[in-house]
């Protein structure tokens, strides 16, 4: 991953929201690009005591996310603030009476001493109401539609002299927040890893302090004996990767936009689309990259006629008749416990110009083919159509080694024409077998073949074919 480029968005980020509070920055949304249904755990202060009053419900998006102060934790250690999502609902609730409480007491011990009290009356009120919050809010969760479960969260309300408060009003909340943004780039695995007046890898200045664990995504492993090197000391990975507080609050913006923005499918598989600008500190560029692939997204939620969105997207990056930005397209997988990524392919600083070959310039010369004209598509029903180059072939003929075809076709890469042919061959077979033993989908066996001659003149047109004599 070109740490660069995720610092540009994120600088360009930072300047939009340059009027945020710091816990802003780093609050997260529960669900990006999705409405959240927020539960509401909702307490009343009155005449001096704090009880239980009931469950309510609000939706949280993009606009008012940040009031609910969520940011994800650690698996072991719960969510850093009470805002977290459903889940073992014994579980959770004890997180926040043994984790939550106590470190919100703890801190406002020195950020907001006049709450001190307060937060406790809060917590011994919680632990008395625990059965019947428990339950109402069980029941508050079964009574949704099955996809509001899929997007469920929960958090903690008070309300005080009538007025409601949300977790982002108290200053304590803010502060542990702020702190958890900052200390999570040094603070990991129960060791600190800083180093003091060294170079950053990301601007190349020296900073007084610079941290070991800023990496933007969790696809390092240096938790694990044998991956590290710093004599195989965690708290030596300042030396791997040393990144400075600036750098890693940028990373950080950086990789909120791309999740959000620019987690992208190329048939089925996930990846990141980043832009990179050619001239370093060229931010406009970079912003009018940004502005069309927003562009292109509503464009492809909006039209009806886009078959495609995956060729529709490569496409118009082909359309793009400058080459002052590139693209670095990063294919992963995630794990669902520990949102840690796999990465699976990496294909870094292509040019528009590229895209435009393989998605405009080639297709547009093997389409015209007479063969590929008027084919019957079904066995049964008189449907026929022209068949056009679709990456999606690729997917079909090369399943199992798609990530291997796809950067070959990308990076210019041979591919040996025996091997291409043996490939053909095992797909006709198997749709033979299929046929045989009337099992699942079944293509034309001529609409086969037909495929097979057009990615192999694909491939010859891009001059990737290796033959041999």
């Amino acid at each position: 991953m070109q740490d660069r480029a995720i610092t540009d968005i994120g600088k360009l980020e930072f300047k939009k929201n340059s009027d945020l509070k710091p816990y802003e920055l780093f609050t997260q949304e529960p669900y990006p690009n999705k409405i959240c249904k927020m539960l509401l755990i909702e307490f009343q202060q009155k005449d001096g005591e704090i009880s239980f009053k009931g469950i309510d419900v609000q939706n949280v998006n993009e606009q008012n996310y940040s009031r609910y102060a969520y940011r994800k934790g650690s698996a072991r250690g719960g969510d850093i603030t009470f805002t977290t999502k459903f889940g073992d609902l014994d579980k959770k609730l004890n997180t926040l009476i043994n984790t939550q409480f106590p470190n919100l007491i703890e801190l406002s011990e020195t950020e907001e001493i006049e709450n001190v009290g307060f937060f406790k009356d809060w917590k011994n009120s919680f632990i008395e109401n625990y059965d019947q919050l428990k339950e109402e809010l069980q029941k508050a969760y079964d009574n949704q539609e099955k996809q509001d479960k899929l997007n469920s969260a929960f958090t903690l309300t008070i309300d005080v002299d009538g007025k409601r408060k949300l977790l982002s009003d108290f200053n304590s909340v803010q502060q542990l927040i702020a702190k958890n943004g900052i200390e999570g780039n040094y603070k990991k695995y129960g060791v600190t890893s800083k180093g003091e007046y060294k170079e950053c890898s990301v601007c190349h200045k020296s900073k007084p302090e610079v941290y070991g664990f800023g990496s933007p995504f969790k696809y390092s492993t240096v938790d694990k004996t044998g991956t590290v090197s710093g004599f195989f000391n965690q708290k030596n990975n300042w030396i791997n990767y040393p990144i400075c507080e600036t750098c890693a609050i940028e990373m950080e913006l950086g990789k909120n936009y791309i999740t959000k923005y620019l987690t992208k499918y190329f048939f089925g598989k996930s990846y990141f689309l980043i832009p990179k600008a050619v001239l370093p500190n060229d931010t406009e560029s970079l912003n009018n990259a940004l502005s069309l692939f927003n562009e292109i997204d509503y464009q492809i939620k909006n039209s009806e006629s886009i078959s495609s969105s995956e060729d529709f997207l490569m496409e118009r990056i082909g359309d793009i008749n400058n080459n002052v930005f590139t693209l670095n397209l990063l294919f992963f997988e995630e794990n669902p416990t520990t949102k840690a990524i796999k990465i699976k392919m990496m294909l870094e600083e292509i040019p528009p110009s590229r895209f435009r070959k393989l998605f405009i310039e080639v297709p547009k010369i093997v389409n015209k083919n007479p063969l590929f004209k008027d084919i019957d598509y079904h066995y049964k029903k008189k449907q026929k159509q022209d068949l056009r180059f679709s990456f999606r072939l690729i997917k079909q003929f090369f399943e199992d080694n798609f990530y291997e075809m796809t950067y070959k076709i990308f990076m210019g890469r041979k591919i040996n024409e025996k091997e291409l042919h043996k490939r053909f061959m095992k797909v006709i077979r198997a749709n033979y077998i299929k046929k045989a033993n009337n099992e699942g989908f079944v293509e034309r066996g001529d609409l086969l073949i037909a495929k097979c001659y057009l990615l192999q003149n694909y491939f010859s047109e891009l001059n990737l074919i290796n033959y041999e004599n």
